[in-house]
């Protein structure tokens, strides 16, 4: 029998590829924290289509539904303007609940479906990752599964899988309509 892993859920998505690379060497566990994706409507998607994912995939998820958004923005505004630092808290807040989860459960090892996605720091992550693995006691695991992206986009499209348009915090959704960028901070 595998090592069990604890991997933090972002959206469906992302949990495809992710998910079916990881049972090869392990046996992953889903966890669903995500009090960054505004507005809650949006949350609702993605929280509905990762449970369909893993209702398709077969496999476990746990769910924690604090939707803390009030105590997010208070972490993330100070540095919102600066991407590399907002996003870097965010990954921060959500990994540590994850290891948290893991420790709780007794698992040893933790990682992210963030690593599929083609928009996300990977240094980032794998940096804060290891920091937290350290501080809990745990192992990280680091995986850039990018090559896997378009197979995960061509999974979703058949499964009819909500596709989202941006990231999931306020801010992103911003840049990506073009209202929250650097020409926008200097007028």
């Amino acid at each position: 029998m595998n090592e069990k892993i604890i991997v933090h859920v972002c959206c469906g998505v992302c949990a495809i590829t992710t998910f079916r690379f990881l049972e090869e060497k392990f046996e992953p566990i889903g966890f669903w924290f995500n009090p960054n994706i505004h507005p809650y409507e949006e949350y609702k998607k993605r929280l509905q289509n990762a449970g369909y994912v893993f209702q398709k995939l077969g496999r476990s998820i746990e769910w924690d539904m604090e939707y803390s958004i009030d105590k997010w923005f208070s972490l993330t505004t100070p540095v919102a303007k600066n991407k590399n630092l907002r996003c870097e808290r965010c990954y921060e807040i959500r990994l540590e609940k994850t290891a948290q989860f893991a420790s709780e459960k007794g698992i040893r090892f933790f990682t992210t479906t963030m690593f599929y996605s083609v928009h996300q720091n990977l240094e980032a992550i794998e940096k804060i990752g290891n920091l937290i693995a350290e501080k809990y006691s745990l192992n990280f695991l680091p995986m850039d599964l990018r090559s896997y992206y378009q197979k995960g986009q061509e999974i979703s499209k058949n499964w009819l899988v909500y596709r989202q348009r941006y990231c999931g915090c306020l801010f992103s959704e911003l840049e990506r309509e073009g209202l929250f960028n650097e020409d926008i901070k200097k007028r």
